[in-house]
Parts: structure tokens; sequence; C-alpha cells
């Protein structure tokens, strides 16, 4: 998988958390963008929790990048190595987390 993609997980109680699956990419030998097989989770703007760009700028400092740690919408990755899988992060239940592996191995 080498597109972003939206998907939605459903939580034990029914409640729905709306993410977007981005995969971390790399430049291989020719030049193309390959899949490292790690995907980070970040929240759907759509949930109404982030405020991505809708407030006023709060330094004069270049905002490029921001690292996982510091983004409000970062929830986690999950990396996939010899054939399993692991979570890194604490917001997303294991029933949750069994969904998007299930999606990103159906669309890998």
């Amino acid at each position: 998988m080498i597109n972003p993609a939206t998907f939605n997980t459903y939580t034990e109680d029914g409640s729905e958390r709306k993410l977007i699956i981005e995969p971390v990419l790399k430049r291989d030998n020719d030049g193309e963008l390959a899949d490292t097989r790690v995907y980070r989770l970040l929240k759907n703007s759509y949930d109404n929790d982030s405020l991505l760009f809708t407030e006023p700028l709060e330094t004069t400092e270049s905002n490029i990048h921001i690292s996982d740690n510091n983004n409000p919408d970062f929830l986690g990755k999950i990396i996939f190595a010899d054939g399993s899988w692991i979570f890194e992060g604490d917001l997303l239940s294991e029933h949750e987390q069994q969904q998007l592996v299930g999606f990103i191995i159906k669309h890998s």
C-alpha cells in the first residue's frame, strides 16, 4: 500500500473512530517509492477532535515538519515484519488494531 487511506474502526461498545492510515515510504534502488510496511495512524480531521489549521500560529518557527510525539493527531504506528505485526502506541484498543491490520493486509 503506497497511498494514504481513510478507515473507520469500531470499539467494542460500537463507537466509531475515524483514522488516516499513512504508509511510510522510501525510494528503492530504481528511485521508485516503495512500501516499508510501516504505517502511521492519524486522527481524521472529520472527527472534530482535530483543529487542523484553524487556530492562530503560536510560534514564528518553521512548522514544515512536526514530530509524531508533538502531533496531537498521531495515534501510533503499525509495523509489519517477519510475518507478524506490532502496534506502537497506546490509544487504540486491541480490537481496533485487529481491524486496521485486516484493512492494511487486504489493501497491500
